[in-house]
This record gives C-alpha cells, sequence and structure tokens, in this order.
C-alpha cells in the first residue's frame, strides 16, 4: 500500500487525498490551521470555468493548454464525482447564469462563455472530510511544511512543523503540495507581485508558500507569470472589515467604472479580463495599491444580475463598513471632491475627457490606455468615486508541472518559453520522483486571465489523487 502524504486541506486537498484513498493509498493529511476547508470555506462555493479549450485560451492566453484542457474537459465529471459523495449543489446543473458573464450580460457585447455550479463550503467540506474517515485516511491539524526530505533523486518523505514550534519526519512514497500558493507571504509578494503593503489579504492567513519553497529548496521549477494573481478591489480605509465581510467589501464593478490612481489617471483598460483580475493585478502596481472607481447613475443602475445594481454595493455596502465614497451632482463637483481628498483636478478633468473621446469611438490618446468593452460614459448624475484598494485571494504563479501534476526538476528540464525550442529533441521535463502538485501550488493555468479557483482545485486535486495510485 502506497503511503501518501497531503499539504493542505482545502478543496484540491481533501479532493486529492479522497481520490489516493479510493484508489488504495494510506493518505494521510497535514492541515497547517486548526480549521479544515481553507479557501473554499471564504469562497461563494461557485465551482466555475470556462466551456472549452478555445475559451481558456482566450480567457488566459499565456497559460498552458494542456493544463487548462485538464480543468475544462475533466470539470464536469468531477463535480458529479463531488455529488456522488453527497456534496450538495444549491443549483441542479452547470449554467451559463453562474459563471463570470458580469458585464457581457448586461451589454451583449463578446465576453468569456463558461458553466458554474454552486455547492455550499461548510456541506462540501464536511462531505470530503466524511469520506477521507471511510476511507480510513488521517486528517492531523496544526501541522506544516517545513521541507521534503529526498533521497537519490526522489521525495522520499517531509518534515512537518506542529503549532507548539516541534518538528518531526514522516516517510512517503509520494506527496502531494496542495498549500494554497503564496498569497500570505509578504516576502515572496514583494519578490515576485507587487509591494505586500499594496495589497490586502482577501482569504485566510495561512498559505505562505510553504510548498513552493519546500518545493524549490528539492530543485523544482517555477511557472511563468509569478507576478500574477486573482483578487477584487475593496473599500480603502477608512473602511474597516472583517474576513466574513469579504463578499460585503468587494467592489466587482470595476469592469464598467472608469478607475483613476491617486495621480488621477486611469492605468489599464478596466474592461479586460474574464473580471477583475487584470485590473486589480494593475491597481496593485499603482502609488499605495489604491484608487478610485468613478461611474454615473446609470451604470450604477444597472443589474449585473436579476436584484443586484452596482448601486446596492456602492452604497449601501462600501458606506455601511466605513468606505469613502464620494457623490456629486456633475463632473466638474466630482473632480473638486477627489481633489479634496488628494487627487489632483487638472489629472483627472483631463482623463475623464479622454475617456469621453474613447466611449465616443475616438483612438485612445498617446500613452493612454485604450478601452475594448463596456464604454460606458458618465452622463447621468449623480456621479461616483468609490475609494478603492486592491486584494489578493490567490497567486496564479506557482511550481512547474508536466500534465499528469508531476513537479518538474529545474535542473533537468528545458525551459518552458516556447520560443527558445527550436528542435523537438530540445523539449524534456523531467519530474521529481514522488512529488505532485495541486489547486493554487500549480502555475501556468491561469496565466493571462482567470479559469475560476475552485474549479482549478477541483481538477488538480482529482488528478493529482489519482497520480497517487502509481
Amino acid at each position: 500500500m502506497r503511503r501518501v502524504a497531503v499539504f493542505g486541506a482545502g478543496l484540491a486537498g481533501l479532493t486529492a487525498a479522497v481520490t489516493a484513498a479510493e484508489a488504495g493509498a494510506e493518505v494521510t493529511v497535514f492541515e497547517k490551521s486548526a480549521v479544515v476547508g481553507g479557501a473554499l470555506l471564504l469562497s461563494g462555493g461557485l465551482i466555475w470555468s470556462v466551456a472549452d479549450l478555445d475559451a481558456a485560451q482566450a480567457a488566459a492566453p499565456e497559460g498552458n493548454p494542456l493544463l487548462q484542457q485538464l480543468v475544462v474537459e475533466r470539470l464536469a465529471a468531477d463535480r458529479s464525482w463531488l455529488a456522488g459523495l453527497g456534496v450538495r449543489f444549491t443549483t441542479p446543473a452547470a449554467s451559463p447564469e453562474l459563471a463570470h458573464g458580469g458585464w457581457s450580460a448586461v451589454t451583449g457585447e463578446p465576453g468569456i462563455e463558461g458553466l458554474g455550479q454552486q455547492v455550499e463550503p461548510s456541506q462540501a467540506v464536511d462531505a470530503l472530510r466524511r469520506r477521507l474517515d471511510e476511507l480510513g485516511g488521517t486528517l492531523r491539524l496544526e501541522c506544516g511544511l517545513d521541507s521534503l526530505r529526498t533521497a537519490k533523486g526522489r521525495v522520499v518523505g517531509a518534515r512537518v512543523a506542529t503549532a507548539a514550534g516541534e518538528l518531526f519526519d514522516l516517510d512517503a512514497d509520494v506527496v502531494v503540495l496542495a498549500t494554497g500558493g503564496f498569497q500570505g507571504n509578504p516576502e515572496l509578494l514583494d519578490r515576485y507581485v507587487a509591494p505586500a503593503a499594496h495589497l490586502y489579504l482577501r482569504t485566510h492567513g495561512w498559505s505562505t508558500g510553504d510548498g513552493l519553497l519546500a518545493a524549490t529548496a528539492a530543485g523544482a521549477a517555477v511557472s511563468g507569470g509569478m507576478d500574477t494573481f486573482y483578487g477584487h478591489a475593496m473599500i480603502a480605509p477608512p473602511g474597516r472589515f472583517r474576513p466574513r465581510d469579504f463578499g460585503e467589501v468587494t467592489q466587482g464593478y470595476g469592469q464598467g467604472a472608469v478607475a483613476l490612481d491617486l495621480t488621477g489617471r486611469r492605468f489599464t483598460d478596466e474592461s479586460a479580463g474574464t473580471g477583475e483580475e487584470q485590473l486589480c493585478q494593475r491597481l496593485a502596481r499603482r502609488p499605495e495599491g489604491r484608487g478610485f472607481y468613478l461611474l454615473d447613475q446609470g451604470i450604477a443602475g444597472l443589474a449585473r444580475t436579476p436584484g443586484k445594481a452596482v448601486t446596492g454595493v456602492v452604497l449601501d455596502r462600501a458606506r455601511s463598513y466605513g468606505g469613502s465614497v464620494l457623490v456629486a451632482d456633475s463632473i466638474a463637483a466630482l473632480t473638486d471632491a477627489l481633489a479634496a481628498v488628494g487627487v489632483p483636478a487638472a489629472a483627472t478633468r483631463q482623463t475623464l475627457a479622454e475617456y469621453d473621446r474613447l466611449c465616443a469611438g475616438q483612438p485612445a490618446a498617446p500613452g493612454s490606455p485604450g478601452r475594448s468593452r463596456f464604454r460606458f460614459p458618465l452622463r447621468q448624475p449623480p456621479f461616483y468615486a468609490v475609494a478603492v484598494k486592491a486584494s489578493i485571494t490567490m497567486t496564479l504563479g506557482g511550481l512547474l508541472v508536466d500534465d499528469e501534476l508531476r513537479v518538474l526538476r529545474r535542473a533537468a528540464s528545458s525551459s518552458p518559453i516556447a520560443q527558445s525550442v527550436t528542435e523537438l529533441a530540445d523539449i524534456r521535463q523531467v519530474p521529481i520522483g514522488g512529488l505532485l502538485a495541486a489547486g493554487a501550488d500549480v502555475g501556468d493555468i491561469s496565466r493571462g486571465g482567470y479559469l475560476g479557483g475552485l474549479a482549478t482545485a477541483l481538477t488538480t486535486g482529482r488528478v493529482a489523487g489519482l497520480g497517487c495510485a502509481g
């Protein structure tokens, strides 16, 4: 019987563990925190991804097509597998209404097609945990990954750190890394993503890059796109909130707004991507990771989904948590209000004039970002400016893996950059024996966009778990 150690008890880790146990492995799951479920518990439970590989390449054009194919082609069957474990879905079938249609659903403009189906997060975690118990698996809480143990070029176990600061070694035939990415590690964020001080952490605080650091110390290669992440803009200080409030304070309408940084300039095409992920990445790299979302009453009153007009987010939610929402009867007055909080009036006026010309169909001014979709002119008073700050939910860069989720050895593998390959014989992928990865510890799936965090966790967890069977 193969001994399998899984690090991380979120959706990816639990899925890998249950799958491996169903295949006959002896499985132990180690969870760094005292709570089982990881980011799934703080999510809305939407297991969503794009419809097919073409849509995946459109949504995340820099991602690895083999890994993207794994996600989109496995998702329906893997959701059915969850249902077979007793996971309760709140919708009877996957639906395009439960997808990232966003403003496309309002305007009819082309968007990213997808299918989504929702679970009750705590119930899903309970069902997976119950199945692991039935199969004889073991779950150990408050035990994190310190390092990997290797012999003769393969992983043979791990060193585990307890909450009490004690270390112990374990033997394993296979180790699965599902530690959730590195969004909770300030040093890694500073190195790869953006200044950590520019970002709210929009998830739990336990994913600090343990899988990435342990694997790279053992010789693993990292993916491209280490600077990419999934997140949303949230209300900026002085607004205050707790983790349970993340959904309430998320300002999810950025693709339809005019986004300004603290200098009064637009800094990206707000409409790019499947949602706010590209806008949020660029906001994180602006001064203080902060800015303003501007919109008028016409935009604010549009319902992106039935009964959910943007106004409810802007006024009712942002203000109720102490967020700064500026309201004015004219653009000139809104510019003055922004100037009063430090945003230069002249730059704001010039930016909004350029945006008006974009909405009228004129090309972008030299050095200014364009706007490919959702060109909503600011015309109908009142006008709003909501102070926002970037947040990070999960990193999208991570370990370099093959299509079986085996972690690749840097020193023995060729470059993953396609342009560097001149002959087929130059391509070489050499995995580190006994080491697999799943979920946000895997890089190059959503590079350049977003294919759904829970969908990625589920499908990669299943593949990694199957790989534990040998």
